[in-house]
């Protein structure tokens, strides 16, 4: 093979890794991934739309219909045809069609809001996933740089072996805690590819595409109060809202159908060929419902309990909103002041760790002491890489819980 044959090869296979190389996702842009690929969000938009269109049918009944009309009749009296427009025209119903107008408003705003409380919950699924795979990973970091400095130990047992400073057994010891180390670095494995397949699932990208970057700061938190009182005004709750009105116009509706209705229906004829030269005609009709068995009464009774659910699921749903913030708030307040402790706890450990190699050094410990120790700073140490990635999202869950999506 020639010198540029090969240097051309050579520079292919670097256009092509540098091709497949996984692109970088911060939460944001994993989170617009997740919602143009999200089914169940699409579903949530065409609800929406299609309680618009119910809107704009109540609104088009309240308009009178006009069409074509032609007829053609055959009698021994009277042959004909004619043909024109026509209209029909409820004037006046006791407001039912705008009663239900309203109602079908109410749901479309309904809807709406439950769209936005749909991205709101995706953005919250997408940063569980997120942050547990950066968990899985910075633990198995851990775990590996542990594995490193234990490897790095039993090479210097090796040699002090040799000079007889140490005995087989330390070195066995230390050969099985290697061997604990590397079995938790394949279950972090396992449980890191197994969310980046939920990730991936997600986002709408191969597995291999998928490289998380995060540099969200540690989270504070203000007063509980702020976020209860944002919460007063989520999208949920303001769907539910809607709902209840859409009830109370439902209800006014029925009890419309009980008042007398007058239509009004209207021809004009353009083209007539019948004995009858009439050019237009005109009819009004008043019906008043006598007798139905109480069938009216009952579609009222019927809508005043729907009323009262949907009610109730607003009460509910407000205090249900309420619990979400405390307890997510206490999580996360806790979460906060473990932190403040893990952090004192591993600068000891630190300190702990590096005296008892100076005295292993100077044989007034043994290997078990520093093993002993070595384990309880790395144990520190996933300890603090599990609970930052946790911090952070339940500073989100905070967030949602009160209704907006995290900074």
């Amino acid at each position: 093979m020639s010198y540029r044959l090969l240097t051309y090869v050579c520079f292919c296979l670097l256009s092509f890794a540098s091709l497949t190389q996984a692109v970088e996702l911060e939460l944001s842009q994993a989170y617009e991934l997740a919602v143009a690929k999200s089914e169940l969000l699409q579903i949530s938009v065409a609800e929406w739309r299609a309680a618009e269109a119910r809107y704009r049918q109540s609104l088009g009944a309240m308009w009178p219909e006009v069409s074509a009309r032609g007829e053609a009749n055959w009698d021994d009296l009277n042959d004909g045809r004619r043909a024109g427009v026509g209209a029909s025209w409820t004037v006046f119903d006791g407001f039912r069609a705008a009663r239900s107008a309203e109602a079908r408003k109410a749901e479309g705003f309904a809807f709406s809001n439950e769209v936005e409380y749909a991205h709101l919950l995706l953005y919250e699924d997408v940063a569980d996933v997120f942050y547990q795979v950066l968990s899985f990973q910075d633990q198995r970091t851990a775990m590996r740089e542990q594995l490193k400095t234990l490897e790095t130990h039993a090479g210097e047992l090796e040699r002090r072996i040799r000079l007889g400073r140490s005995k087989r057994s330390e070195l066995l010891t230390t050969s099985n805690q290697m061997a604990e180390a590397r079995l938790t670095i394949e279950q972090l494995n396992q449980s890191c590819a197994a969310t980046l397949e939920l990730m991936a699932f997600i986002t709408g990208r191969p597995v291999s595409d998928i490289q998380l970057v995060d540099q969200t700061p540690l989270p504070a938190v203000s007063e509980v109060d702020k976020y209860l009182a944002a919460a007063a005004n989520r999208s949920d709750i303001k769907a539910g809202e809607a709902r209840v009105d859409a009830a109370k116009s439902d209800t006014k509706a029925a009890k419309s159908d009980r008042a007398p209705q007058v239509s009004l229906d209207g021809n004009a004829y353009l083209l007539t060929d019948s004995k009858d030269q009439s050019e237009w005609d005109l009819i009004l009709r008043l019906e008043i419902p006598l007798f139905d068995r109480g069938l009216r009464v009952a579609r009222v009774a019927e809508q005043g309990q729907k009323l009262r659910i949907s009610e109730l699921k607003l009460a509910e749903l407000r205090r249900s909103s309420e619990r979400d913030v405390r307890q997510v708030y206490q999580t996360l307040f806790y979460g906060l002041k473990q932190w403040s402790e893990l952090q004192s706890a591993i600068g000891t450990a630190v300190e702990t760790l590096s005296l008892q190699q100076k005295d292993y050094n100077l044989g007034r410990v043994t290997n078990l002491d520093v093993l002993v120790a070595s384990v309880q700073l790395w144990g520190l140490r996933r300890r603090e890489a599990a609970l930052s990635n946790q911090l952070r999202a339940d500073l989100i869950h905070l967030h949602v819980a009160a209704g907006k999506v995290s900074p």
